[in-house]
């Protein structure tokens, strides 16, 4: 059942989103967006390997980023990626969940 009045109503308001849009660049090849910038990153993401993943999750939770592992002296750069390395191991060979994990076998 359509109400009289309230179709005009919806058309406008969608007539009005549409050139709301146009003017921001939106749904235009006017140049990057959000959008676009969040498929990359998406896509960027997903291309990497579960090692690489694992090492920027390490990394993220001690706060430090490539360039600073770079920056470290020797000694120091080689433990921390000793630690990434047995972290590798534990989470690839899946030994991570096992260690503390409680499991309900009942089921």
């Amino acid at each position: 059942m359509q109400v009289n009045g309230y179709s005009g109503y919806s058309n406008s308001l969608y007539t009005q989103s549409q050139t709301a849009a146009a003017r921001k660049g939106w749904g235009s090849s006017a140049g990057p967006t959000t959008d676009t910038d969040a498929v990359n990153a998406f896509l960027k993401e997903s291309k990497k390997t579960p090692a690489e993943r694992i090492r920027d999750d390490w990394l993220a939770r001690h706060k430090m980023t490539e360039e600073d592992l770079k920056s470290m002296p020797s000694e120091k750069r080689e433990a921390v990626e000793k630690e990434i390395a047995e972290e590798l191991k534990r989470k690839l060979t899946g030994q991570d969940a096992k260690r503390g994990a409680v499991m309900n076998l009942t089921a």
